[in-house]
């Protein structure tokens, strides 16, 4: 991936000051200088968590998108899936790209009705901390198990974390199935709000297309598992504190429509509009029936 050129030379004793750059004539004797160039590679280590609920059916195009992936060689990358489902748990358990499969029978919907003071909503982000805890990636990649990756996704991710100051990544969401209805909206909602929100600080990491540097990730505490929505918007918020997050228009993933479909964009609009404001109000948290 990142690839640096060190050049170490070795110079003999007695070199006179009249040494200039590009003469290796100095006065009275010649002195070699030993050039060696080395080309230096970065290992990056990259884990992708993906939370999969009675996702079988659609899983498959998902690991199998990201068995896809392209890089230099330079890249080490494991795949965790985080399953609930006979059906979901046999998918990840049979595909070769998944070097772990968490087992999550007990499921955050009875979590959220627990009398337990650990009580957690429904949502996936008790999915994600719980793949991110056994992955062993430094940065964490996160996508959903109805999310279709380019083949240059985890790499064009990882590029970003060269910069010592970068914390997160996201990018863009584009629709999966086609229609123009689709496109469009999914272009207004799921990039350009992006574009617009991100320089104002309110930070958005999707996360069907998010990154997170390890380190800055456990600082944090992960995902808010009180939250059963925008537990990805939370996470980000939070990590502006430890570094700066990118927003890479040019790195999209293709997801599902199907709740779009089901409840309609202008009533998903408001949804999110509303949630948006109970989570930034002082001692509110959108309730569990917005997941």
């Amino acid at each position: 991936m990142e690839k640096g050129v060190a050049t170490v030379a070795t110079v003999a004793d007695g070199l006179p000051p009249s040494f200039r750059t590009g003469n290796c004539r100095p006065e009275g004797r010649i002195t070699p200088i030993f050039v060696l160039e080395t080309t230096v590679r970065y290992m990056v280590s990259a884990s992708v968590v993906v939370p999969a609920r009675d996702e079988g059916a659609r899983l498959e195009a998902t690991l199998d998108s990201l068995s896809a992936q392209r890089f230099d060689g330079d890249l080490d990358l494991e795949v965790i899936v985080v399953a609930s489902g006979t059906e979901t748990i046999a998918a990840a358990r049979e595909h070769a790209v998944v070097d772990r499969v968490l087992c999550d029978e007990s499921g955050s919907r009875s979590d959220e009705f627990g009398d337990g003071p650990e009580k957690t909503a429904l949502g996936p982000a008790r999915a994600r901390n719980r793949g991110a805890k056994q992955a062993s990636g430094d940065v964490l990649c996160f996508t959903d198990a109805d999310t279709v990756v380019p083949p240059t996704w985890v790499r064009d991710h990882c590029r970003h974390y060269r910069n010592a100051t970068v914390v997160g990544v996201g990018g863009p969401l584009e629709p999966l199935e086609p229609g123009l209805r689709h496109r469009v909206c999914f272009r207004l909602l799921s990039d350009w709000w992006y574009r617009l929100s991100w320089p104002l600080g309110f930070v958005q990491q999707p996360g069907p297309n998010c990154s997170v540097r390890r380190t800055a990730f456990e600082r944090v505490g992960g995902f808010d598992e009180s939250l059963p929505f925008l537990e990805d918007t939370d996470l980000s918020l939070r990590l502006r504190r430890e570094g700066e997050g990118i927003y890479d228009r040019e790195c999209a993933v293709r997801t599902s429509v199907r709740r779009q479909e089901r409840e309609g964009y202008g009533r998903l609009f408001l949804t999110y509009a509303r949630g948006y404001l109970a989570y930034l109000l002082p001692g509110r948290s959108p309730p569990a029936t917005y997941f």
